[in-house]
């Protein structure tokens, strides 16, 4: 008996002392966790802080975030909740049914639950039209563009503790509603993605990815190209699908929601298609320069080359913020120079999507509109 008391002994303080050996010396390369983490920091040792009471807890927190083995001990707490509750330890990452993996402001956004005003988004749409008079008495362009959202794709996944029989009016309800009235050129591809649902042969939306696939990205670039040369006479590249990959594993941002689960084992995804395509390279056509305002979803257009290859002198402001500008890199948005900048521009694109359609433009829209009504 006195053995076996030795041996647990044993056992217990090499348990204790593993992880801390493994963050001093890193014997196992363990990898490393998907997403976005902030190790705390070892606090400043101060008498002050050690009697205050102070240094403890934050010596807590960063021995907790910087132990060794750290990244597997999540990964097998998540394993479990996800395995055995069905829930994601991730933060806004919710599990669906048939494992279809959401993110949460998308939902709440489909469900109308930021408070809605009609007469804000009628004056937001008319401070919207202003802004495409002004560009067209200069030979320049304002386009809107709605882009999709999985919830709305896919509403029959969403888990019922959110009660989606419940659905209220939403922002997107509004907007859509009044553009149809308006003088705007937009493109409505959360419309449009609905009506192409269970028709194309590859999925619009993959099951563990918060954006639009790939394949359904190339399809919506097509139709922007097609919108922007028909509707605008700019006779910019258009793109052509020379060839489509089946591959077993998921690509690019096709599995960022279930990359952020940290989980041990993937999970099951749909096939999922991936074009090749080819702009076209005549000298004769025209590239437009460009600022785009969005979010998100239009990083996937920078992947595929749009930025360089159809628009030139292209500036990304990204949720108005950051602006990705070619050749330069990101830099903070001005908004004080919005009008300025976009008269310099032959086109102007303002792309939100479901998530942030309660704070559509960013305030984009009222600083050009702001600074272009002083201009007259």
């Amino acid at each position: 008996m006195n053995n076996l008391k030795k041996y647990l002994f044993v056992c217990l303080l090499f348990a204790c002392l593993v992880p801390a050996i493994q963050k001093q010396f890193s014997f196992i390369n363990i990898t490393k966790l998907n997403g976005w983490f902030k190790a705390k920091e070892i606090p400043e040792f101060t008498w002050g802080s050690w009697f205050s009471g102070k240094f403890q807890p934050a010596f807590d927190k960063s021995l907790e975030t910087n132990i060794g083995f750290r990244p597997s001990f999540v990964r097998v707490n998540n394993q479990i909740n996800y395995s055995i509750y069905n829930f994601a330890t991730s933060k806004n990452v919710i599990v669906g049914k048939e494992d279809y993996l959401f993110e949460e402001g998308y939902i709440t956004g489909y469900m109308g639950v930021y408070p809605v005003d009609s007469n804000a988004v009628k004056l937001k749409i008319a401070k919207a039209e202003f802004v495409h008079r002004e560009l067209e008495k200069r030979g320049k362009h304002l386009l809107i563009v709605l882009a999709p959202g999985k919830a709305s794709f896919y509403p029959e996944n969403i888990p019922y503790q959110y009660f989606p029989e419940n659905k209220k009016t939403s922002h997107y309800d509004l907007y859509s509603k009044y553009l149809k009235s308006s003088h705007l050129h937009y493109i409505d591809f959360n419309e449009y993605f609905k009506k192409l649902k269970g028709k194309t042969p590859y999925p619009l939306y993959p099951k563990q990815g918060t954006h639009w696939s790939v394949y359904g990205a190339t399809l919506a670039m097509d139709s922007l190209l097609k919108y922007i040369k028909y509707n605008f006479k700019y006779n910019l590249p258009q793109i052509q699908i020379t060839k489509i990959e089946l591959p077993d594993s998921c690509r690019d941002t096709d599995y960022d929601m279930g990359a952020v689960m940290n989980i041990m084992f993937p999970m099951e995804h749909d096939k999922l298609a991936y074009p090749k395509i080819e702009f076209e390279s005549d000298s004769s056509l025209f590239r437009p320069s460009v600022i785009s305002m969005g979010d998100s979803y239009f990083w996937t257009f920078f992947g595929m080359g749009l930025n360089t290859k159809a628009f030139k002198e292209h500036e990304f402001w990204y949720y108005n913020e950051l602006n990705y500008i070619d050749g330069v890199g990101e830099t903070p948005v001005v908004q004080a120079n919005t009008a300025n900048t976009i008269l310099k521009k032959d086109l102007v694109i303002i792309m939100q999507t479901e998530a942030f359609y309660h704070g559509f433009g960013k305030n984009f829209i009222e600083c050009a509109y702001e600074q272009l009504k002083n201009k007259q």
